[in-house]
């Protein structure tokens, strides 16, 4: 009782003398406490605004350099994919060349158009003699190979059909001899082809021109680089080589109109002031968003890697050798972002360029909303205090005269229930979680004592609930384990013991169950098939679709391969019309003649399957989930490799020690949509050549830099590997070098290989 007392004495004092105490202070405390309270909110909203906008700006760099650099990564791969497709289109039309004048006795003489004698149509092939030709009075020497070579329009016109109307390109052969056999694709409007002057003129002979000197020298198709061509617009063209009999009879190339690269790179600048441009080998701007100033393409182009400011120059420099970044740099006074990305097929880099104000303006805006909110709100503090002075100086007089008779009344109504709190905590804490609080004061102590009820009730529903969040988590951690087991058990581990193939496989997943999977069984005593796939998802759900496409393809391949098989002495006959032959304009005796040129059968069985499988995930899917597929069956006998690809990455081939990338035809992903076709293509593999099937996570695995490991390290580490190497130990030796270069960092992908080493009978 007597502690009571004591604490209540001193709660009336406190009240007492803090009362008097406020009024004699009051008016002091006042008029220096409004002053400094006014400097400190104004101090407060400065210093608010200041890191809000620091924060802002730190964000929006961030967000603006990942923006950026995906956008040069995805402007450079539209880059590289027109200009890729030019190397394809120019070597395949100069290897149909080639086939035509190596073996002449296949072909007959044809007559072509006259360009510059008759109206051309645009896409027609037509046949022109060059000056120096024609002022020698040669033509009538080459004209019966000009005959035999006019073989090969239909292939330019094919070419030139895959291009749309208005994309101004030209398909053509350079001969040697002095003849031109071209397609040209006119502009939009123009239904013939324009011959200019510069055609007739003595100084027009492509064989004089450099890269025409160049791929003769070397034997390799050359990207001629940006250049205005005799049509009269900008240009880029990819030569290849072609040979008769005798060693090198000309080239054959594809040049097409820049105006596609340029709307290309000038679609989606980010900002008024950006600008998007691409960077030769040489440092030089050759093509460019901006029409006019620095980084606007010129007739005469200046490196930049030697240019005055030295940021750029630096960077310029990093372009020139095919490196990404995005980092900033100072021109003129102003900083600015450039991101780039290398364009690898031509050794060009595409960069965006944006003044860095443009980018952290919005920040800046909202640090001047702050200070600006902040010196209103100044104002408005001092008015208040000023107003409320008067009213608490009366209010305070007024206070100080009942303090003294109601300061003992409420200090013991305010120790009483303090007692009561403190002696159920102090239960509470012994571990009486079914003790409750009754105070009924009305005020912050009864809401106290609500609070540690309540505290109580959740404190005991918290341990309740962690049990079983626990036990909860110990059963899901148990189900991945064994759902990592079981699909770890799906995926075959007997490799087959056969003298004619060494095959060896390994998936990886980066999750505790993954979405790639690979397979392999003998569909009969001969016919090995192959399949590796990755699903577009990873953990569970890729993991259940993964098996859903395994089991499917499998089950396809084993009932429908069986009943559909061809077999080669007659006994079991293909159940659908005989395959059709893939070179139908020879004749029964013409291939008799030339048992090399033979045509090889096609296996629609093959492609029926992955059309089938395809139907069955597609119809079900509703996930809209989708797995890309590599596929094909191996005749062990004869070497054959019959293959499809679904939308998957190109195999790569071992052959007399050379490592190559698998000819793929253009086939959709299976699951996206029914009633898709999968055309088969064919390999014949020759004693030790090697095939190596992968998913991206090999060559998407990245170290802490973020760097990939790419196809052409993949490539270099296949090659380094002896030839009497097992298919085992090579995907170790792959899988290795991954891991060397990822160096520790947690893989973004599951990682699978299948290796198969042909040995023949």
């Amino acid at each position: 009782m007597s502690g009571k007392m004591n604490i209540e004495r001193r709660i009336f004092l406190l009240m007492l003398f803090t009362g008097l105490a406020c009024f004699a202070a009051f008016e002091a405390v006042s008029f220096f406490g409004l002053y400094d309270a006014q400097e400190h909110a104004l101090e407060s909203g400065r210093e608010m605004g200041t890191s809000a906008a620091a924060f802002a700006e730190e964000i929006t760099d961030e967000q603006a350099k990942k923006r950026f650099a995906l956008m040069a990564e995805e402007k450079a791969r539209g880059v590289n994919n027109e200009i890729g497709r030019l190397r394809e289109d120019a070597n395949l039309l100069a290897k149909t060349m080639t086939q035509i004048l190596t073996h002449r006795e296949l072909y007959l003489p044809r007559d072509l158009p006259l360009g510059g004698e008759v109206p051309i149509r645009s896409k027609e092939p037509y046949l022109f003699f060059i000056p120096a030709l024609r002022e020698s009075g040669g033509i009538v020497d080459v004209l019966p190979e000009a005959r035999i070579a006019a073989n090969a329009a239909d292939n330019l016109a094919l070419w030139t059909q895959s291009y749309d109307d208005g994309h101004e390109m030209t398909c053509f052969y350079a001969s040697e001899r002095g003849y031109i056999i071209s397609a040209d694709v006119m502009a939009e409007g123009k239904e013939f082809v324009e011959f200019f002057d510069t055609w007739y003129s003595p100084s027009f002979d492509p064989r004089e021109r450099p890269w025409y000197q160049e791929i003769k020298a070397t034997g390799k198709s050359v990207f001629t680089g940006v250049y205005v061509g005799v049509e009269g617009y900008p240009c880029i063209s990819c030569v290849a080589p072609y040979y008769d009999e005798n060693g090198f009879a000309g080239m054959a190339g594809i040049s097409n109109n820049i105006a596609t690269l340029y709307r290309q790179i000038s679609i989606n600048t980010i900002g008024d002031r950006g600008v998007n441009f691409i960077l030769n080998e040489k440092g030089e701007v050759i093509l460019s968003s901006e029409k006019e100033g620095l980084l606007a393409a010129s007739a005469t182009p200046k490196d930049f890697q030697k240019y005055g400011e030295t940021s750029l120059a630096l960077e310029a420099a990093c372009m020139t050798r095919g490196l990404s970044d995005v980092a900033r740099i100072t021109m003129g006074g102003r900083e600015y972002y450039l991101a780039y990305a290398p364009i690898p097929d031509v050794g060009w880099s595409f960069g965006t360029l944006i003044e860095r104000d443009v980018v952290v303006q919005p920040a800046r805006d909202a640090k001047s909303y702050l200070l600006s909110r902040a010196e209103d709100f100044s104002a408005s503090l001092q008015s208040f205090f000023w107003d409320n002075f008067l009213r608490t100086a009366v209010l305070l007089l007024a206070l100080l005269a009942v303090l003294f008779f109601v300061s003992r009344k409420i200090s013991d109504r305010f120790v009483r229930p303090i007692l009561v709190l403190t002696a159920g905590v102090r239960e509470i804490a012994g571990g009486n979680l079914d003790k409750k609080l009754d105070v009924k004061t009305g005020d912050e102590i009864e809401t106290l004592a609500d609070s540690f009820n309540q505290m109580t009730d959740e404190l005991k529903s918290y341990i309740d609930n962690l049990a079983k969040t626990t036990a909860e988590n110990e059963r899901i951690e148990t189900e991945l384990s064994v759902a990592a087991r079981i699909q770890a058990g799906i995926l075959p581990k007997e490799f087959p013991a056969r003298s004619e193939v060494d095959l060896f496989a390994s998936m990886q997943p980066a999750k505790e169950v993954g979405g790639d999977f690979y397979d392999f069984y003998f569909l009969d005593e001969r016919h090995l098939m192959v399949t590796v796939a990755d699903v577009s998802d990873k953990g569970m759900p890729a993991a259940l679709f993964m098996v859903a496409a395994k089991t499917l393809l499998k089950e396809s391949s084993l009932l429908f391969g069986a009943a559909e098989k061809l077999t080669v002495d007659g006994k079991q006959r293909h159940s659908v019309d005989p395959p059709t032959l893939s070179h139908p304009w020879l004749s029964v005796g013409e291939k008799a003649a030339h048992p090399a040129l033979t045509p090889t059968l096609s296996h629609p069985w093959l492609s029926e399957i992955v059309a089938r499988t395809n139907d069955r995930l597609a119809e079900a899917n509703d996930e809209g989930m989708f797995v890309t597929v590599f596929t094909g069956v191996l005749d062990v006998a004869t070497g054959e490799f019959v293959y499809v690809n679904a939308g998957h990455t190109p195999p790569l081939v071992r052959r007399n020690g050379d490592i190559s990338f698998l000819p793929i035809a253009k086939s959709p992903m299976l699951g996206v949509m029914q009633g898709m076709d999968f055309p088969t293509e064919r390999l014949t593999l020759d004693p030790g050549d090697m095939l190596f099937l992968y998913t991206d996570g090999v060559t998407e695995a990245m170290n802490g830099e973020r760097e990939l490991f790419g196809e052409e390290r993949l490539q270099e580490t296949l090659a380094e590997q002896p030839k009497e190497r097992t298919a085992a130990e090579i995907l170790e030796a792959v899988r290795g070098a991954v891991e060397s270069h990822a160096d520790g960092a947690e893989p973004n992908d599951d990682v699978t290989m299948l290796g198969l080493v042909y040995k023949g009978i």
